[in-house]
């Protein structure tokens, strides 16, 4: 269980040091095997969010809580063990020097310790898990499509058998069938794997099509925080409805 207490993240920027409010107090809770969605317009502070709950952006105030411990007083390896996050340009995130095995065993040498013989049977397996063939294992990522460097991705951060995957705008750049084949094969993943996963996306249709709760966020703040099983009038914030109608569900 993952919970987000009173938690804040405020920037300092140029020769004033103007404060700019990234992400406004919030406290919500993550509930292990749980679908959910942060939804907002770029700029509304969801990747922030995500980024502080990982472990990557310390918060200016409050803290993030893994099953009862604080991430930002006593941080070790097993908080980036237990929460990983899938970022939205899955090449960057990739080292366009190593290959795909290598890059994939990497999180086992840093977090299990596994030797080579162990890793590479680890990482054959998850290459099937994630629908990539095992030929890949020598590849680098500049010889995969976009598609295949995402599911590289998450078969990397998969490794350690994490018990929360955030994913930072999953399908973003991709055409419709192939956006649509990544979020299945994420769903299916999750079920199959029983983790938390946690949406970050502009898209109202797309969470409203995956999660169990959603999450709405405009300007830094949490406007709406809501479960959800298939009726949109349980959305009551103007900016929600804004949401719905961009995405035509109303």
């Amino acid at each position: 269980m993952i919970e987000v207490k009173n938690l804040s993240c405020t920037f300092s920027y140029g020769m004033a040091s103007t404060q700019l409010t990234a992400v406004s107090p919030i406290t919500v809770s993550f509930q292990s095997g749980k679908r959910y969605a942060i939804v907002g317009e770029s700029g509304s502070g969801k990747t922030t969010l995500a980024r502080m709950i990982a472990g990557l952006q310390k918060p200016s105030c409050g803290n993030v809580y893994v099953d009862g411990n604080p991430v930002y007083t006593k941080a070790g390896n097993d908080h980036f063990r237990k929460v990983q996050l899938v970022q939205q340009n899955s090449a960057s995130a990739l080292d366009p020097k190593m290959t795909i095995g290598k890059s994939i065993e990497e999180p086992l040498v840093c977090f299990l310790r596994l030797d080579r013989l162990e890793r590479r049977k680890r990482c054959g397996k998850l290459l099937e898990l994630c629908n990539l063939p095992p030929g890949y294992y020598n590849r680098l990522p500049s010889e995969l499509s976009g598609g295949e460097q995402k599911r590289v991705a998450i078969a990397r951060a998969l490794a350690v058998e994490p018990d929360c995957m955030i994913f930072d705008e999953a399908t973003n750049g991709f055409d419709l069938p192939l956006r649509k084949k990544i979020i299945e094969e994420i769903l299916d993943l999750q079920e199959s794997l029983d983790f938390t996963l946690i949406f970050i996306t502009h898209d109202m249709e797309l969470a409203v099509a995956v999660a169990d709760e959603i999450m709405v966020m405009q300007n830094s703040v949490l406007v709406e925080h809501t479960p959800f099983s298939g009726d949109t009038s349980v959305f009551h914030h103007e900016y929600s409805k804004i949401l719905l109608f961009a995405s035509g569900l109303t």
